[in-house]
């Protein structure tokens, strides 16, 4: 197991953060949908950081299964704050987009972790 800080799914996470944090800055509130995407962009990160050092194979799969989550949950607010002109539709998309690459990374993180215990 790679310490969190060698793990380019890892950096590709925390450039969701920088996006998300980016992007809506000025976004217009509509409940907690802002600093609920903010919260959930930085769970991937920290959801892979945690993880990591847990130990064993076994808690890292969580770990990285609630980060996937967390990235399809970023994926589904960047959507919906589009679909209420909260973003644009172009700042949507790109949130959307990093999203989907941070996912398809833990997805095949997931699977060599998976396959080696």
């Amino acid at each position: 197991m790679s310490r969190f800080t060698n793990l380019h799914v890892w950096h590709q996470a925390r450039q969701l953060i920088k996006i998300v944090s980016s992007v809506t800055a000025d976004m217009r509130t509509e409940g907690d949908l802002k600093a609920q995407m903010r919260r959930a962009a930085i769970s991937v990160a920290s959801n892979i950081a945690e993880g990591s050092e847990r130990g064993s194979d076994r808690d890292f799969l969580r770990f990285l299964a609630i980060a996937n989550a967390s990235a399809a949950e970023v994926e589904a607010q960047a959507i919906i704050a589009g679909d209420c002109d909260c973003l644009s539709e172009q700042h949507a998309t790109s949130i959307a987009d990093q999203a989907r690459v941070a996912g398809r990374m833990l997805n095949r993180l997931m699977a060599r972790v998976g396959g080696s215990g």
